[in-house]
């Protein structure tokens, strides 16, 4: 926290390196065998202390995100104080830079760093049970955003082993011209009549990135159905040079290629830019 009491946060956007669908609880939930990263680009957030609690979004999509109590940073507030944590009133202005319905955990990655943040300045922290519970009580992606680092990511999101080796690597995130609701993709999915995947192997789990990413994602056919723009998306990334493997994130609809090095990712990224496609170059 700087000497004025404004604390200035990073949340880095979530990576589904690879996903499997393995099942689906009576409750309707799915289970999910994913191996999960965090990359060097993300949303920025800052805190400082103040009467009441208050969120505000500015940024390239901010146009996207509710405001006021409808935003899950302002819900985060709540589940923290709710599960038994001390804080007083915040007032938080987020910078919206990871695109919204994009399967990047924008939103779940902001509300993980707002719980970390309350814990680590509160009078009475949360113990890191209580503190997962909260960050479940928002949304299954919240729990591995909490962690923060690569993890196998199984059962509803609940269940998190950390990956060991930790995968390292380039690559240029790049979104359709889509918002995605993860119900529906869900949906998509079960029209489909896709039967549930088996876990993944543990070459998919540590072995090398290329590997890793060649685990495929089970939402990916479900989602280009609802978006076609997704396979174009992939084409124009699978086009670029240095370029490994391309494939979508989460339930979409925002994808990434994976490349040898930092230039070429960074050509990339700017060849799609100037053809009106949203792309970033980063590294996890």
């Amino acid at each position: 926290m700087a000497a004025d009491g404004i604390s200035r946060i990073h949340a880095p956007a979530k990576l589904n390196l690879n996903l499997r669908v393995t099942g689906r609880r009576d409750d309707g939930y799915h289970l999910l065998d994913s191996v999960v990263v965090f990359t060097g680009f993300g949303d920025w957030i800052k805190l400082e202390p103040a009467q009441e609690d208050s969120v505000a979004v500015t940024g390239d999509f901010a146009s996207s995100v509710g405001a006021g109590e409808d935003n899950i940073c302002f819900r985060a507030l709540a589940a923290f104080r709710d599960h038994g944590g001390v804080a007083g009133g915040h007032s938080i202005t987020i910078d919206k830079r990871i695109p919204v319905g994009a399967g990047l955990g924008g939103g779940s990655s902001d509300a993980a760093v707002i719980l970390r943040y309350l814990n680590r300045t509160s009078p009475a922290p949360l113990a890191d049970r209580r503190l997962a519970e909260a960050a479940l009580s928002l949304g299954a992606d919240v729990p591995v955003c909490l962690a923060g680092i690569a993890q196998r990511m199984q059962g509803i999101g609940d269940m998190l082993t950390p990956v060991d080796p930790v995968p390292h690597g380039h690559l240029v995130l790049a979104r359709a011209d889509a918002m995605l609701p993860t119900a529906e993709v869900f949906r998509s999915l079960r029209e489909s009549g896709s039967g549930d995947a088996a876990p993944l192997r543990s070459s998919e789990i540590s072995g090398s990135v290329a590997d890793i990413v060649a685990a495929g994602n089970d939402l990916q056919a479900a989602a280009m159905s609802l978006s076609p723009d997704i396979a174009l998306v992939l084409d124009r990334l699978r086009d670029g040079n240095g370029v490994i493997a391309a494939q979508m994130s989460g339930s979409g609809s925002a994808c990434f290629g994976l490349f040898d090095n930092g230039d070429d990712a960074a050509t990339a990224a700017e060849t799609l830019a100037r053809d009106g496609i949203w792309a970033v170059a980063t590294r996890f």
